[in-house]
């Protein structure tokens, strides 16, 4: 991808004064103050690349929800979008130009830069967060990618393709050089700017411990000493969020203003509830499977209804409102998660589970689970509030909708399904538990792939998935997208036919690019 300003000039006459004007369009200025660039960076990031299409086929490939019609049916039958280099160029060019504008603020707040930015290390090292958020996306979904020339405009419009292993070493240290901008400053001066915490440097350092614990984790197949990164993915959560109070959360949606996997199922009707999903909440008597059900747009059910109608994991009809949906796609205003309080205790727990500190790790869980309830209850309350928008209605009497899960709902979850586990056991329900929090409208099933696909490369396969097409084509990759493929000769050789996405994982997933 490559970032280029061009400019054409009509010579008829005029004099060098107008010559200069003549091409400036004053409603597209060429540069910006940084506030409002880290504003429109919050917004692009959440709607495009946390919660847009990088996510919704990731879960689609995991089976948190069943693609039934259009481009989603056929992701989900391995027919085609998988290996298109035109499936993911959209999202693909939107972080990339995420990343350019998260560059461009850093040269702006650089100790020597010019201007009224130029020095300001709470909005460089939210910056650089924001850089490493989606570079890291990036390389995680599609591995050796376009990097260190990729923003170099009419001097260079062939960038290399840069290795994934290399890449990771540059963003761990953008990450750290985030982390000490970030605690040289309390308040980066953003104000209402900052979509995410109002410009509170507190809180974006703890952002920035709990995404390198998540980077960490993700290079875990590659570490010579795993147990010390597991200590140092300990140390890392430790400095992060305290509650959910302080997640990463994008949360201005509004009537007008809508969560992307809300829109998407709204306005196109896409996906439905997935059977393998279903099954392991019935067969953990999980209480979420009776809040979240629902006929599409229509009546609350639960398991037991005669109409639970599930999408079978790989072998759909091709039928919209005909699946049932889950309450998830119906939440309108449910945040995106950059990163969530849960997520950060999963991380942990997986760690210390690691590490052989079982009762430290079950506290984590206890505390993520907590924290996924009140997730799925925020869910519910978002989709029967916004049912005269979306002409959905419910039946208040069907599985008793109006009692929603507690706190204590949550603790007797755990001391019924994981308090009682140790050893494999225990780790394998832990990744199973952090696999359905991340099932949701949230933006977090990017990261339950990503944990899918590094499992696999570490020989555990503790997240059972049903689609019979994963014997031959599970997608270990995301392919290229078609702006690159079609006018960089680097990007279009390695992408070759596109059939790759299904032979070979990422570097961190022990694959080779």
């Amino acid at each position: 991808m490559v970032f280029t300003l061009a400019a054409t000039t009509l010579m008829v006459g005029c004099s060098e004064d107008a010559m200069d004007s003549v091409n400036k369009n004053t409603n597209e200025p060429l540069t910006a103050d940084a506030k409002f660039m880290v504003a429109d960076l919050a917004t692009a990031t959440a709607v495009s690349v946390a919660g847009g299409d990088f996510n919704t086929y990731a879960a689609v490939a995991i089976e948190h929800e069943g693609g039934v019609f259009n481009q989603l049916y056929n992701a989900e039958r391995r027919s085609g979008e998988w290996t298109a280099s035109s499936t993911f160029n959209n999202a693909w060019n939107a972080t990339y130009a995420n990343l350019n504008s998260a560059l461009k603020v850093v040269e702006k707040t650089e100790d020597d830069a010019e201007g009224s930015d130029a020095g300001n290390a709470g909005i460089r090292g939210i910056a650089k967060v924001y850089v490493v958020y989606n570079t890291a996306i990036l390389t995680d979904l599609f591995g050796d990618i376009p990097y260190t020339e990729a923003f170099k405009g009419s001097d260079l419009m062939t960038p290399k393709i840069d290795k994934q292993e290399d890449i990771y070493k540059s963003i761990m240290e953008t990450l750290d050089e985030a982390i000490a901008d970030l605690k040289s400053t309390s308040d980066a001066g953003l104000g209402r700017y900052d979509f995410i915490y109002g410009g509170k440097t507190a809180n974006w350092l703890k952002f920035a411990y709990g995404l390198k614990a998540r980077l960490l984790l993700h290079t875990i197949f590659r570490a010579s000493n795993k147990n010390a990164v597991y200590q140092q993915i300990v140390e890392c959560c430790n400095n992060s969020f305290e509650s959910p109070d302080e997640q990463a959360a994008y949360n201005t949606y509004d009537a007008n203003n809508w969560n992307p996997t809300f829109d998407l199922q709204y306005s196109r009707d896409y996906f439905g509830v997935s059977e393998s999903m279903c099954k392991k909440l019935i067969e953990r008597n999980d209480p979420r499977i009776s809040r979240i059900l629902f006929l599409p747009y229509d009546a609350h059910i639960t398991p037991e209804s005669e109409d639970f109608n599930p999408v079978p994991n790989g072998t759909p009809e091709q039928a919209q409102w005909y699946y049932n949906y889950d309450c998830y796609s119906l939440a309108q205003t449910a945040s995106t998660y950059l990163l969530s309080y849960h997520e950060v205790q999963f991380i942990k727990a997986e760690a210390l589970a690691r590490l052989g500190q079982e009762d430290a790790a079950k506290t984590c869980v206890r505390n993520a689970l907590v924290a996924a309830f009140a997730n799925t209850e925020a869910s519910l309350k978002s989709a029967l509030d916004n049912t005269d928008n979306t002409g959905f209605w419910f039946d208040e009497e069907s599985g008793d909708i109006n009692t929603p899960l507690t706190e204590g709902d949550a603790e007797n979850y755990f001391n019924n399904t994981i308090a009682p586990l140790t050893g494999t056991d225990l780790l394998k329900e832990i990744m199973v538990q952090k696999y359905i929090a991340f099932y949701g409208a949230n933006g977090e099933s990017t990261e339950a792939y990503n944990d899918v696909r590094r499992l696999k490369a570490m020989g555990e396969n503790f997240i059972e998935l049903a689609n019979p097409n994963n014997a031959t084509r599970f997608p270990l990759r995301y392919g290229y997208g078609n702006s690159d493929t079609t006018a960089n000769p680097n990007v279009k050789a390695a992408f070759g036919t596109g059939q790759y996405v299904y032979t070979e994982p990422v570097w961190w997933a022990g694959g080779s690019r």
